[in-house]
């Protein structure tokens, strides 16, 4: 009697070497490790774009900040300014009637009819 065992493989039969699953779990080691190398290195190019996006907008927000307090500086010089003006304005109002009334009694003196 022959033993099919020791001889040839059944037609359409698939025969794994002993080191196959060796093969099979460095296989699977290798493609995970390159999978978590290409991943860590696209989170760590998301998060350089997202530290430049942090600086920018810290830049911008710096930017708008010292442009809204030079603003409020402006207008507290303004209304400063008004409010001076508005008592330089009721002096200038002042003085304005008194020109008027010394032009009226002027012309009052003037219009009189010469004494003879």
């Amino acid at each position: 009697m022959t033993s099919r065992a020791t001889a040839e493989p059944i037609e359409g039969a698939v025969i794994l070497p002993k080191r196959a699953p060796l093969w099979a779990v460095l296989g699977v080691a290798v493609t995970l490790g390159s999978q978590i190398a290409i991943a860590s290195g696209y989170v760590a190019k998301i998060e350089g774009r997202l530290d430049g996006f942090t600086e920018s907008d810290n830049r911008i927000t710096k930017r708008s900040d010292e442009r809204y307090s030079a603003i409020v500086d402006r207008l507290a010089s303004l209304e400063k300014d008004r409010n001076d003006t508005s008592g330089r304005l009721i002096r200038l109002e002042e003085q304005l009637r008194m020109s008027v009334d010394l032009l009226r009694e002027i012309r009052e003196s003037m219009r009189a009819p010469p004494r003879r």
